[in-house]
């Protein structure tokens, strides 16, 4: 049969290619013929399709920004409309051919002309004439070659597919990855399916939007790049990133892999810094190289010159490991964690300087885990000097610690060591070497029994310090009976506290004795009632609750004027600490008591539940005296403390709350800590305002404000600054500005922080992103948010 069918409309069903002579019968819906065939024209799916996908999603992840992506137009357009793809259930399995003009040259070919179409399940081809062999199983595709997938698009000028060799070749081809619409071109693609290899030849990729003069911010081009389904690798040769038409980063091979993380640079950082002991500013430049080393683990490698000191070599290595037994889980283990290692030689001090730091946390199953956070420098000054971290710059101590637990059932115990790292103008401090712990509780009905209990070596590591040194052992059982009601509850609570110092001979023991004992019992009754009633404000109802709470507290008197201070200190302020049993902290002061604490808290709350504020004041009345201070006794006559109070307003974009302490008598604020944030979609207001011991030698105060604000959907600015009411100075600046393309970003923050003498540390910084390629949110945001504890 090698007459041309006519164009009129028919459709026709056959079994196999042979059968295409069998009869035709008009069709009424279609406007071209129409095929369906129950074997498909290609016994398998292009391989190249599948590989191509994978290959380019391995290579790249592409997000949105974090800024302004939610307000630009930034997905590109689709290089052709994606047409309906039919599903397993809607084609059967069958595969479905149109075109103008169906003819068979010969006795094995078959020829569709004009606007020809094949469809099969997830798959749609569109070309304006496609020939195929039966007996050499060859389709050649030719003019406006277009392939659909739900996730891919690839459009070519002609196009051979080659089942017996399982090969496919596409000239002159642009491809399409959906949904991101990252595309490209490829002069040449080459698919190998025996092999599961797939070359591109002169490609470029890019998931910018074409600008107005059809240019884009940022593309890939490659001479070649090899995609290898077996070893799951992707090679790429002469690869050169452009930004803006210039060519800023080339690499004459690289090497990555399909299914994990790719290695590579990140983007680098640049700016100025100055140090506490310099009254100069120098310039740094840091750049990062991500190694991916396997699922589990990674390392980023970081160079980092600085006009005068050098270079830093920066190094953090990371790592996590987990198991699971399904059949108990108390055998379930999981280790996680970081080493970073720093390291120059100072030009400018002239010697060689370093850092280490390791955290870790584990998870050994059977109710064992541990934790790890340890760091070590060559020098007090190296944080100070080498911005690689910059949240120590004028830190004079780094808490660190190494601590193994326990917990099975109603028993936890822990074994940790705990000290510090001293920095610039550092003092003494007390360090536990080490420090026992355990607990166990155990409940009856409404009665519960907790002991507690602690063994802590105090030691200072300077060896010519004045303080004395000690073993603590505190023991604490505690028995608590509570009854509770829908209207209220009442809790008693017995303690038990008993205490031994046995003290260090190293010549700084103040009392001379060897060993000291301390017994203070508490006990404690606290009761709260629960009323309620609806409410009616500005027209809509409300729930509104009056919560009157009383707690008695009897701590007999014991003279602890001969035990040393080693973690006791004043409790801060806290509307809470009004009824903690301890006005002291730690275990070497337990104050005597005899006292009634009184507070009337009210809340209100929608009709869904939610609570949106609450405001409380209360009060303690002192039945007697009290005489235990923390450096001896010093008595204190006062009838009354002073008021404490607390609010706090949580709605829609506004939130607030603050804690005050107001004098007893003249109601004027003593200290307070009050915060409020407000925020909608484009601008966000954070205010800080912190007043400690107003009117007494260690007063202070301060105010902070910070906030940002999307100016327009490409240019944000942020501003902080830090001021010290008492010596009306500011303690620290910041402004932040970004912009943000649908491509790439650039923010830049400028910063001056006040060092403790009386100097001040001026820097600046450059973030610069390409979209797509990456992703990094604002450090201006996240550093606001850490300062101003939000």
């Amino acid at each position: 049969m090698s007459n041309t069918e006519p164009k009129n409309t028919f459709s026709t069903r056959v079994s196999s290619y042979s059968a295409l002579k069998m009869h035709v019968t008009p069709s009424h819906n279609a406007h071209k013929p129409c095929f369906a065939l129950s074997e498909s024209l290609f016994k398998k799916p292009p391989f190249f399709i599948h590989a191509l996908l994978v290959a380019s999603l391995g290579s790249l992840t592409f997000t949105n920004s974090s800024w302004a992506q939610s307000t630009l137009d930034c997905q590109p357009q689709l290089i052709s409309p994606q047409p309906a793809i039919p599903s397993n259930a809607d084609a059967q399995g069958q595969q479905q051919l149109e075109a103008d003009q169906l003819s068979q040259p010969s006795q094995d070919q078959y020829l569709m002309q004009g606007q020809a179409v094949i469809k099969q399940p997830g798959m749609v081809i569109k070309t304006d004439q496609a020939l195929y062999n039966k007996s050499t199983e060859q389709a050649k595709l030719s003019g406006h070659v277009e392939i659909h997938q739900n996730d891919l698009i690839i459009k070519a000028e002609k196009a051979l597919l080659d089942n017996q060799k399982q090969q496919a070749q596409l000239d002159n081809t642009e491809y399409q990855i959906l949904p991101s619409r990252a595309y490209g071109e490829a002069k040449s693609i080459q698919s190998d399916q025996k092999n599961e290899v797939t070359s591109l030849d002169q490609a470029s990729l890019t998931s910018c939007p074409l600008n107005t003069d059809q240019s884009k911010d940022w593309d890939f081009k490659f001479d070649s790049l090899e995609i290898n389904n077996q070893s799951r690798r992707v090679v790429g040769r002469n690869t050169v990133l452009y930004f803006k038409g210039v060519p800023i980063f080339y690499t004459p091979y690289f090497d990555y892999p399909l299914d994990d993380r790719a290695s590579g640079l990140l983007f680098p950082e640049t700016g100025s810094y100055k140090s506490i002991n310099s009254t100069q500013s120098e310039q740094y430049f840091k750049q990062p190289y991500y190694f991916n080393i396997a699922a589990n683990m990674d390392d980023t490698l970081s160079v980092m010159p600085m006009s005068k000191r050098g270079l830093v070599v920066d190094n953090e290595f990371r790592f996590l490991q987990q198991s699971s037994n399904p059949q108990n889980s108390r055998q379930n283990q999981q280790f996680a964690g970081s080493l970073q290692l720093s390291a120059i030689q100072d030009s400018y001090d002239n010697e060689d300087r370093w850092r280490a730091r390791f955290d870790s946390q584990q998870l050994w199953g059977h109710g064992f885990s541990s934790s790890i956070a340890w760091d070590s420098v060559s020098d007090k000054n190296f944080y100070a000097d080498i911005p690689v971290d910059k949240t120590l710059n004028t830190a004079t101590l780094k808490q660190r610690h190494a601590q193994i637990n326990y917990r099975q059932g109603n028993l936890s115990t822990y074994l940790q060591v705990l000290n510090y790292l001293e920095l610039q103008n550092s003092s003494d401090n007390y360090e536990k070497l080490p420090e026992f712990g355990l607990l166990y509780s155990k409940s009856w009905q409404q009665t519960r029994l907790d002991f507690n209990a602690t063994a802590t070596q105090f030691a200072v590591s300077s060896s010519n310090h004045t303080k004395p040194e000690a073993l603590r052992i505190h023991l604490a059982p505690r028995l608590t009976h509570q009854l509770r009601k829908p209207y209220g509850k009442l809790t008693t609570t017995l303690v038990a506290n008993q205490t031994q110092y046995q003290m260090e001979d190293n010549g700084n023991n103040p009392t001379g004795k060897e060993t000291l004992n301390r017994f203070v019992p508490q006990f404690a009754l606290r009761g709260n009632l629960i009323f309620d009633r609806d409410l009616e404000l500005f027209g809509k109802n409300y729930s509104q609750t009056l919560e009157p709470e009383l707690q008695y507290l009897y701590t007999p008197y014991v003279d602890q004027s001969d035990i040393s201070l080693f973690d006791s200190a004043e409790r801060s302020l806290d509307f809470n600490n009004l009824f903690a049993l301890n006005r002291f902290s730690g275990y070497d002061r337990i104050a005597d008591s005899n006292q009634l604490s009184l507070a009337i808290n009210s809340k209100l709350y929608e009709v869904s539940g939610e609570q949106i504020a609450q405001i409380g004041i209360g009060q303690i009345y002192y039945l007697q005296d009290r005489k235990v201070g923390l450096n001896g006794n010093s008595l204190q006559t006062d009838k009354v403390s002073d008021y404490f109070a607390h609010i706090g307003v949580q709605k829609q974009n506004l939130s607030a709350s603050s804690t005050m302490q107001l004098d007893k008598d003249s109601q004027s604020l003593l200290s307070s800590n009050s915060r409020l944030k407000w925020q909608n979609d484009k601008h966000t207001v954070l205010i800080n305002h912190s007043l400690y011991n107003k009117t007494q030698a260690d007063e202070s105060e301060f105010l902070s404000f910070g906030g940002y604000t999307r100016i327009n959907n490409r240019w944000d600015l942020g501003i902080y600054t830090s001021y010290d009411m008492k010596d009306n100075r500011h303690s620290a600046s910041q402004l932040g500005i970004r912009y943000d393309s649908c491509c790439w970003a650039l923010e830049m923050i400028a910063e001056r922080t006040q060092l403790e003498n009386g100097l001040y540390n001026d820097g600046i910084q450059f973030q610069f992103e390409l979209k797509g390629l990456s992703s990094s949110q604002s450090k201006f945001k996240q550093d606001l948010t850490n300062k101003l504890n939000f």
